[in-house]
């Protein structure tokens, strides 16, 4: 997915995930470190639990091109190296594969990780810096992809276990499709108080998660992921005005 030409690119796409990953730890909660699955029903509350001392570490690891080449030796090596076992492990599920991640998050879980899937509504080839592609936000809105998203969720509540997930990543830069750069910028709603835009990104998510819990996939906890500066700086991509709401961020 990211083939990044700048390696500061890279190192503020991390800051903004450990960031990210440190407030949904604060919300999701996770068992203490500890290398068996942790102990929790399917569907269940999940249990919030500070650390005594520290903090939860989570990693954005090499899963291939595609973010979604998920295998028990890529985790192994990578725990290996920092020296800590991970209580959150990202991995990416893009609508362009028209499916559920089962495998992947099983690979996760049974490692005793917290799985935490980046899903972008983006069609092959996954390049970045260009307009809406099959996935455009306003058909996403008009209902055109109900049918993959309940399916979707469905498959997320039938894993039955706790996971975290991001819909539209990094809506504030203008690298992924789904930007409001390409849907009004800041051209004004009157109706909506807000940026065309911002207002169209926070329309789709929320038509998404409202779909998606209608469907019963309580075990999943939503996260409003942005980049940590927006890109090019205009006031239409501040997070405030992308953000869609308290309600949709747990």
């Amino acid at each position: 997915m990211f083939r990044f030409a700048q390696h500061d690119r890279v190192n503020s796409l991390l800051k903004s995930l450990l960031l990210a990953l440190g407030v949904a730890l604060l919300l999701t909660g996770c068992k203490k470190s500890s290398t068996a699955a942790p102990q929790v029903g399917p569907n269940g509350p999940v249990e919030v639990v500070i650390p005594e001392r520290g903090a939860y570490t989570g990693a954005f690891m090499d899963f291939g091109d595609e973010e979604d080449d998920v295998t028990l030796e890529t985790i192994e090596d990578f725990e290996q190296m920092v020296g800590k076992h991970q209580a959150i492990i990202a991995s990416s599920s893009y609508w362009g594969e028209q499916n559920f991640p089962a495998d992947n998050l099983n690979v996760i879980w049974r490692h005793g990780s917290l799985p935490l899937v980046f899903w972008s509504p983006w069609d092959k080839p996954y390049e970045e810096d260009h307009g809406p592609d099959k996935f455009n936000l306003n058909e996403i809105i008009a209902g055109k992809w109900d049918a993959y998203i309940d399916k979707w969720a469905e498959a997320a509540r039938d894993f039955g276990h706790p996971m975290i997930v991001v819909f539209g990543v990094e809506m504030n830069g203008t690298w992924f499709p789904w930007s409001g750069s390409y849907y009004g910028g800041a051209e004004w709603d009157k109706e909506r108080n807000n940026w065309k835009g911002p207002e169209t990104f926070r329309t789709a998510y929320r038509h998404v998660v409202d779909r998606v819990r209608a469907r019963g996939a309580s075990n999943i906890k939503w996260m409003f992921h942005t980049n940590n500066y927006q890109y090019p700086y205009e006031t239409l991509k501040c997070v405030n005005a992308n953000y869609p709401s308290s309600d949709y961020d747990v």
